[in-house]
């Protein structure tokens, strides 16, 4: 059993639960799919809590595993990263969630850079996707942004 494993089910957990407490207040049928997301996310966490519970009563000794979790961590890449994240959070409050998403997978997939060919499949997979799922199925408006409002 490793100590890691053991934070990021308790992660997991409470990951679950915060955003389970948050869709309460969706109307009915918005819920259906956050609750069948977050049911999968908390049966594949207690899958392994079994696990490592298991690996426990057969080892009887928990390695500590954080000293090399982090090693290779590269802090370049982490730091840009959670920069494409904040601003995908801006651009969205300011142009909407499409170009937002747009620009983030834009921003990731160069970063690591990915052939533009993949990116277009990507983009556009990503957005028939994203829109086969809030618009057409489950009918959730996703965020225009405060720009495109005033032009609508």
């Amino acid at each position: 059993m490793k100590k890691s494993d053991i934070f990021i089910c308790g992660f997991m957990y409470l990951f679950s639960f915060f955003f389970l407490y948050l869709t309460m207040d969706f109307p009915p049928p918005a819920r259906k799919y956050p609750y069948f997301v977050i049911g999968l996310l908390l049966i594949l966490t207690t899958v392994r809590v079994s696990h490592i519970v298991r690996d426990y009563r057969r080892e009887h000794k928990v390695i500590n595993d954080m000293g090399i979790v982090f090693e290779g961590f590269l802090a370049k890449q982490f730091f840009i990263m959670v920069f494409a994240f904040l601003l995908f959070f801006v651009l969205m409050y300011f142009i909407g969630f499409y170009p937002a998403a747009f620009c983030y997978i834009l921003i990731c997939l160069r970063f690591f850079h990915i052939p533009i060919r993949y990116i277009v499949f990507v983009l556009v997979g990503m957005a028939m996707l994203v829109y086969g799922t809030f618009d057409v199925f489950l009918n959730v408006p996703l965020p225009e942004g405060i720009i495109v409002e005033k032009f609508l």
